[in-house]
């Protein structure tokens, strides 16, 4: 549906009076206690800063910020019924922060759309410093591409701290559609950010264009029950005297933010410093108690108290032996589902405590459903100093990591030849979300249900799967029949099938799944990773085919993509691929990717025949970071679970951004050779050297709980 064009209506005169040089003053007789610098909100426009204004800041890489209050803006009408402004944004590298923003400004929220319902993109960069003593400069862009482009704007800003105050002076230059209507952000802005208390409180005024701002920002501090977030509240006070359709008169409007530090939680694993309760002794508790009873452990007592807290620990298909002077340890991870390095992290801490006197490495082996995956090492004697005094180059030095490692098991010497048991079936539970935002007929539609998983593990590699989809509920509108009723979930057994995993050779990796998908349909759907020599980079080959097509979302009978990941780093990445979406139609995808612990952003481009679409995905876990203990039913959440947003891409030749169902998807299977097997793509020699930190922080945290 496309977005509709608002009805406008004129706008008297505004007072002239400015409020800047009320807070200069202020901030002149404050206490030198308070001259430090004030944490920045995120304005009305969805971009950091101040109340509308923007700062030359961005968020700090990882920070997620939402926010949602009742701004409007006075060049797009009279006063609404509905007058709801939210923001989504994220800093999605280093001085780079990506906002999405949605404003609806109607007469009412049912029946024909009068007025505003817009979604919009900004972008802000922050160029790199000149040094000391020179403000900070940013250059962005609002309302980056849309069909109904009401707040479209380029600007430059430059921002810098004096004492109390957070000045910024700025130059924007705006766009608009709007008949007889002028651009919401343009012309030179300043402004000012006084802090007025050292409990987060703040007074700021600005000048935009002809209009006038000012308003109180309160700030709370890092609050651990919400992974160290703060909330951010504001209240403002417009006014203005622009002199076309608009606000009447003075208005006052109210905000608030929740910033959550995910980068600088994930940076806090790293640093983690364990307890006065938490250390170690000097030499490892076992072996003490052992020495004091008069006991000499033999090497097979020693791997038999480490295999069993392994098995405590929850880990399944458990086998410990040596290989010569390596201590070799099998192991397969459900519990830990966030991330595998969290799994490794309490094996690698518990060997390197319990380990006979002989050993002198530790070799972990990863399986997945019984398939061997990859090998890491790490020296013995470093390791244990690590867990103590946290320094990782030792282990760094040692570390080795590879695919489908050597199997030596006929030659090591078990301590039990047979595997510990591991869960006969498994259930995951996780949410199934289909929804439009912003058309005109409604603000919000959705579709909810859950998406119950069963797997059942057979021979090496294979499992039984079943995803049974059970609805919740529902918008109207996403009713039979209804406009958007293609996205009503159904209820049933959505899938049900055999898949089998397989390595050919050393480099390739691939899945096959073969059953019934999308509930009637008879079919097949396979991936393949193809791991690049000499890098951390990989191809992915991805395909389905159908006896028939599946019709609705699921689109057509082929789908296949071709793409090539390369690495920047452990945590970012950029994939480049070719494909055929379900609805039949070719073109390219770029993928760019960062991850913040175990939550990631990805912003994306597609595009199908005509058709361009580009958006935000988000994926996190919904699931804590230890599970249940593994029974023979075993019980858990997602790992990972992706929630994207997109926007069709609008041109003069196609101006109009209509919601297309189906239109440009990419493969969607019911099971992810990426997820499953390999930690989301996050598993190379780098990226367990990045983890190091974190895995530490499991073996403290996770050994209190076992």
């Amino acid at each position: 549906m496309m977005r509709k064009k608002p009805t406008l209506q004129p706008m008297h005169a505004m007072p002239k009076r400015s409020c800047v040089s009320t807070l200069i003053a202020l901030g002149l007789f404050m206490p030198n206690s308070w001259l430090s610098a004030q944490t920045l909100g995120v304005n009305t426009q969805g971009v950091t800063g101040g109340l509308v204004i923007p700062y030359a800041d961005v968020l700090s890489q990882g920070s997620v910020a939402v926010t949602t209050g009742n701004y409007r803006e006075p060049q797009l009408g009279k006063p609404s019924v509905v007058q709801q402004n939210s923001s989504f944004g994220v800093g999605l590298l280093p001085g780079v922060e990506f906002f999405g923003r949605f404003a609806e400004y109607t007469q009412s929220n049912s029946g024909v759309l009068n007025g505003i319902r817009d979604i919009s993109a900004n972008l802000k960069v922050q160029l790199p410093s000149f040094g000391a003593g020179f403000p900070k400069i940013a250059l962005g862009m609002n309302d980056v591409n849309g069909g109904a482009v009401y707040f479209k704007s380029t600007y430059a800003v430059a921002s810098d701290q004096y004492g109390p105050f957070k000045v910024a002076l700025g130059y924007a230059q705006g766009q608009t559609r709007v008949v007889g209507g002028a651009p919401t952000f343009d012309g030179f802005f300043r402004g000012v950010n006084v802090k007025l208390t050292d409990n987060g409180l703040s007074g700021l005024a600005e000048l935009e264009g002809a209009q006038k701002h000012i308003g109180l920002r309160w700030t709370t501090g890092p609050l651990a029950p919400l992974a160290n977030s703060k909330i951010i509240g504001q209240v403002q006070r417009s006014y203005g005297d622009y002199a076309g359709i608009g606000l009447s008169a003075p208005a006052n409007s109210l905000a608030v933010s929740l910033v959550v530090p995910i980068g600088e939680n994930d940076r806090s694993q790293a640093k983690f410093q364990p307890n006065a309760k938490q250390a170690l002794p000097a030499l490892d508790a076992a072996l003490q108690q052992m020495q004091q009873s008069g006991m000499q452990p033999t090497a097979h007592d020693r791997l038999e108290v480490l295999k069993n807290a392994l098995i405590d620990a929850g880990l399944e298909r458990v086998r410990v032996g040596l290989h010569g002077s390596v201590l070799v340890v099998e192991y397969e991870n459900h519990r830990y589902a966030h991330n595998e390095v969290d799994a490794l992290g309490v094996l690698f801490g518990l060997a390197a405590e319990l380990a006979p006197k002989e050993a002198k490495r530790i070799n972990a082996v990863t399986f997945k459903e019984g398939l061997r995956l990859y090998e890491t090492g790490v020296g013995l004697d470093v390791y244990r100093v690590f867990l103590r005094d946290g320094e990782a180059k030792s282990v760094n030095d040692t570390l080795s990591w590879e695919r489908v490692p050597t199997d030596v098991a006929t030659s090591t010497e078990w301590v039990d030849a047979k595997e510990s048991s591991s869960s006969v079936v498994r259930f995951e539970i996780k949410p199934d979300f289909n929804y439009t935002l912003g058309t005109e007929v409604g603000a919000f539609d959705y579709s909810l249900a859950a998406n119950i998983k069963i797997t059942a593990p057979l021979w090496s590699g294979a499992q039984l799967f079943s995803n049974y989809i059970v609805p919740i509920s529902n918008s109207n509108n996403m009713s039979d029949g209804a406009v958007f009723g293609i996205y009503r979930q159904r209820s049933g057994s959505r899938a049900l099938g055999l898949q089998q995993s397989f390595w050919v050779g050393s480099h390739v990796l691939n899945q096959v799944s073969l059953g019934r998908f999308h509930y009637d349909v008879v079919g097949v759907q396979a991936e393949s990773t193809i791991f690049v020599p000499s890098t951390d980079d990989v191809i992915r080959l991805q395909g389905s085919g159908y006896e028939r097509a599946p019709g609705g979302l699921a689109g057509q009978d082929r789908a296949f993509s071709a793409s090539y990941r390369h690495a920047f780093s452990p945590l970012t990445s950029i994939e480049l691929g070719a494909q055929r979406y379900s609805d039949g139609s070719q073109g390219p995808s770029i993928d760019l990717t960062r991850w913040f612990g175990d939550m990631s952003v990805q912003v994306f481009y597609r595009k199908g025949g005509n058709n361009q679409f580009a958006g935000l995905q988000l994926s996190l876990p919904l699931t804590p970071r230890q599970g249940m203990t593994p029974k023979s039913v075993f019980f858990g959440g997602a790992g990972q679970y992706s929630q994207g947003f997109r926007t069709r891409l609008t041109t003069a030749a196609s101006p109009a951004n209509n919601v297309i169902p189906g239109a440009v998807t990419s493969l969607k299977f019911e099971s992810s050779l990426d997820q499953e097997l390999l930690n989301s793509g996050r598993i190379s020699r780098a990226y367990i050297r990045s983890q190091l930190g974190r895995m530490r922080n499991a073996f403290y945290v996770f050994r209190e709980t076992s």
